[in-house]
């Protein structure tokens, strides 16, 4: 099994200012990922552990507000994920 990287994100509105309470899980993945969604702090913050691979994460929040992206897993940059 090929080890997880911790990966920090954020979720952002159309303005980017951060979403609190979002709900970020992952929809697609070249190698399993836990089926569990992880929810944002009052900063907008949320960390998921990604294997290498490719990956698509999605953010819903309150109001029908969601937004996805394509990620690679393993080490990276922050993961941003805008909701509209």
């Amino acid at each position: 099994m090929r080890e997880r990287v911790l990966r920090r994100g954020r979720v952002i509105d159309a303005d980017g200012r951060p979403v609190a309470g979002a709900f970020v899980s992952v929809t697609w993945g070249t190698a399993p990922t836990p089926d569990i969604a992880r929810k944002t702090g009052d900063n907008g913050v949320f960390q998921v552990g990604l294997p290498p691979g490719q990956f698509r994460i999605k953010a819903t929040a309150s109001g029908s507000r969601s937004g996805e992206v394509e990620v690679e897993g393993g080490e990276g940059e922050e993961i941003v994920i805008a909701v509209k």
